[in-house]
C-alpha cells in the first residue's frame, strides 16, 4: 500500500538518522521501495519536497538518485 508524504518524510528522516550520516542517496528502486510506491506522480514529490523542508530535510531527485540530506550548516567551510 502507497504510504503517505508525511509517512515517506518521516521514514526518510529515520533512514538519515540511523546511518549517522548528513547525507544519504538512495537508487530509484531503494526510493520507490521506501515510499511503498510503484509510480509517483509530480505532485506527490512536490509535496514530499515541501514536508521535507518543514523537516529539515533536503530531498533531490537526480537522474540515477534520490539525495536525502539534512537542511541545515553540518559541514562548514
Amino acid at each position: 500500500m502507497a504510504k503517505s508524504v508525511a509517512d515517506v518524510v518521516e521514514d526518510l528522516r529515520d533512514l538519515l538518522n540511523k546511518s549517522a550520516k548528513d547525507v544519504i542517496t538512495l537508487t530509484w528502486p531503494q526510493f520507490y521501495k521506501e515510499a511503498g510506491r510503484e509510480r509517483m506522480k509530480d505532485a506527490f514529490m512536490t509535496e514530499l519536497v515541501k514536508q521535507a523542508k518543514d523537516a529539515s530535510i533536503f530531498v533531490a531527485f537526480g537522474n540515477a538518485v534520490v539525495l536525502v540530506a539534512k537542511d541545515y550548516k553540518f559541514s562548514p567551510i
